[in-house]
């Protein structure tokens, strides 16, 4: 270590040799090699910046990958490496910094114990000299690496100098002043022996605080970063900024102050040249690390909760029926499925929920267990470790992520209910549903969809149940229960998906105008997770429309009358389409907005013959440059609402499985599925 040291010393020697000379002061040579060093290893951290930015870039995927392999290390590490060549990330090249800074302090550690050495330029022979005159005549014996600086400090107090040094290096020592504005920059610290010495200690704490402040403002790094990853980061630079100061002598600790604020400029120079806004999102970064961050936040507050109920579900023996649901507002697709497990069997159903705020929690009925579970250090082993008949979930991407088919108990039986009526080749991403043994069908088309995948993929073929939509049904029933009244005005309301370039994102202030100018009334009824993700822009358009009275921005989705008293909905390619006209039998305008392409591998050519878009069957579709005209398409729909009813019913009826009775069907299969299971359990 001591080579190393005296290594990168003389290199640094000359430098601080050349800026003493120029300079005349101690100190200030400090300060400006200091600075020298930021300018030479600008370069370093453009490289490093590169880096930090596919770091960015590539830590979704990482993350994905982390939790798709939690039971596989080998492969998330032959995973990783390939997504570190895809983007050329050098992982090696994160830790440069931090070993040029510690060779850098090591060298000025070096300078600083010895500036007769590297600052005044004294030869190795005088130095000898000095260092017998130290112990032989002064009697000193210990002052180890600080052996230049008690020469120095003896010299200036009036000892005399010893027989065979040279007038010349006697006259350079004594001009060479180790106190900077006060400071012995020789000294090492000691606030007891000396209140002011703890001015550098200080300071070094300080100005590691306001890197520290500032990296979590402008370095792409930490600004993307997790708020207990930016104050972990923080208090470990500002302790280790403590105790270093107090155990190396002042100089070093100028050079450790100097090296935290230059770091400051340097960062904005190189976020000038290379801006990582122009290659990353932070603002939709930030968004997912603050949802992350409340979501921990909650997850904290009912931690014990949690770890209680996981014990709970696993004291369970011979457990029949699990279903999971990742938040409160998915009980509703399965709620008259349980209500008729739990009327027409006596079979205990396991709920688990990710929200501790889920009011399905408080549900207390006969047979019905409920359990909140939501972190991955639970979630994770629950889905490995489950041992039951059946599990039912709307999740898809089964073994693909967080959740595992169990590897305790291989027979299982695993099966998707899908959300609504929507385009499965299209809307989930690539083997989303492979790992599942049966699907409950809402549609003809899903079924059509299914059986093509398995073929092209070459996949499993599933047990598919035509079981309808229950959550429809329910709607269709709660809906036909009231009585309903037409509108004086008719009303309009737009409702789109949430994902980027959506119809009220292309088109929805121009609609919104062009109706409410035509008499109509409009309901603007956004995405929960678009209002979420830009509450500015909608807060925007609030008071846009607030004079109109003919303009409703509705952003409360407690209550769903406004849409379902509506005359016609206008959307993109959200399923709320087909929820809308199969339960109110009133036509949707669908806008061909770019499509929200899940499956990389999708072509539309390529579908199986047969397969139908319902989206033309329930309405009409329209291009966005058809838009100019919609309040023309409006009334011209409005004239033929009578048919549209019609045709939407017969669609229901024709495309449609359940009959009404969809619920009941699809808990009759699982009924029947645990009863098969025992059979063959007992043989």
């Amino acid at each position: 270590m001591s080579f190393i040291i005296d290594a990168v010393s003389s290199v640094l020697g000359i430098f601080m040799k050349s800026l003493y000379r120029a300079l005349g002061n101690y100190g200030l040579a400090i300060i400006f090699f200091t600075l020298l060093t930021k300018v030479i290893l600008f370069p370093v951290n453009i490289l490093i910046q590169k880096n930090s930015i596919k770091m960015v870039r590539m830590q979704p995927e990482i993350n994905a990958l982390k939790i798709k392999y939690i039971d596989d290390k080998d492969k998330f590490a032959d995973e990783q490496l390939r997504v570190y060549k895809e983007h050329k990330y050098n992982p090696f090249l994160s830790v440069v910094p931090l070993l040029l800074q510690l060779a850098l302090v090591m060298g000025v550690l070096g300078v600083v114990y010895s500036p007769l050495t590297y600052v005044l330029g004294i030869s190795s022979e005088d130095v000898s000299i000095l260092g017998s005159w130290l112990t032989d005549t002064m009697n000193i014996t210990d002052a180890g690496n600080s052996a230049q600086i008690r020469i120095t400090e003896l010299l200036h107090s009036g000892a005399s100098a010893p027989d065979g040094l040279s007038s010349a290096v006697l006259e350079s020592i004594m001009d060479f002043e180790l106190n900077f504005m006060g400071i012995d920059l020789g000294a090492v610290p000691r606030p007891l022996n000396d209140p002011m010495q703890i001015i550098i200690p200080l300071l070094a704490g300080l100005s590691a605080y306001i890197l520290c402040y500032a990296q979590n403002r402008i370095n792409i790094l930490q600004m993307t970063a997790g708020k207990l990853n930016t104050i972990g980061t923080t208090v470990f630079m500002v302790g280790f900024s403590l105790y270093l100061v107090f155990f190396v002598p002042q100089g070093v600790g100028l050079y450790w102050i100097c090296g935290n604020l230059f770091a400051i400029p340097v960062m904005l120079l190189i976020n000038a040249v290379i801006p990582p806004r122009k290659y990353v999102d932070i603002e939709y970064l930030n968004e997912i690390r603050r949802q992350a961050e409340i979501k921990e936040q909650k997850h904290r507050k009912y931690r014990k909760k949690e770890k209680s109920d996981y014990k709970r579900f696993f004291s369970v023996s011979d457990m029949k029926i699990m279903i999971y649901a990742e938040g409160k507002g998915y009980y509703k697709y399965f709620k008259e499925i349980i209500r008729y497990l739990l009327e027409y069997s006596d079979i205990d159903i396991h709920y688990i929920t990710s929200d501790p705020e889920d009011p399905v929690l408080e549900d207390k009925r006969e047979h019905f267990k409920t359990y909140y579970i939501a972190s991955d250090q639970y979630l994770i082993p629950l889905f490995m470790k489950l041992e039951c008949d059946l599990v039912l979930l709307t999740t898809p991407d089964l073994e693909k992520y967080h959740l595992k088919r169990s590897r305790v108990r291989k027979d299982i039986e695993y099966i998707y209910m899908m959300h609504g009526i929507g385009n499965i080749y299209l809307g989930y991403r690539k083997g989303a549903l492979d790992h599942y043994d049966t699907f409950f069908l809402q549609n003809k088309n899903a079924e059509l969809e299914i059986r093509f995948l398995e073929q092209t993929y070459g996949t499993k073929r599933k047990r598919l149940i035509e079981t309808g939509s229950p959550l429809v049904d329910m709607l269709r029933s709660e809906y036909d229960s009231k009585v309903h009244h037409a509108n004086e005005i008719p009303q309009i309301v737009i409702a789109p998906s949430w994902y980027p370039g959506n119809v009220i994102d292309l088109c929805g202030e121009k609609l919104a105008d062009q109706l409410s100018a035509s008499g109509f009334r409009v309901i603007l009824r956004p995405h929960p997770q678009q209002v979420r993700n830009d509450p500015a822009f909608f807060e925007m358009l609030t008071k846009k429309y607030s004079g109109n009275k003919n303009v409703v921005i509705q952003t409360d989705f407690s209550d769903n009358s406004e849409m379902t008293s509506s005359d016609i909905m206008i959307t993109d390619w959200s399923g709320v389409a087909y929820e809308f006209a199969f339960v109110t039998r009133r036509p949707v305008i669908c806008v061909n907005t770019p499509r929200k392409i899940m499956n990389p591998d999708f072509d539309e050519n390529t579908l199986v013959p047969g397969l139908t878009d319902l989206r033309s069957l329930i309405g009409k579709t329209v291009e966005v440059g058809e838009t100019d005209n919609i309040a023309g398409i409006v009334k011209e729909m409005l004239d033929k609402k009578d048919a549209y009813k019609e045709q939407i019913e017969n669609v229901y009826q024709k495309y449609i499985y359940g009959g009404g009775k969809s619920a009941q069907i699809c808990a009759l299969y699982m009924i029947n599925s645990v009863k098969n299971k025992a059979r063959s359990n007992s043989r």
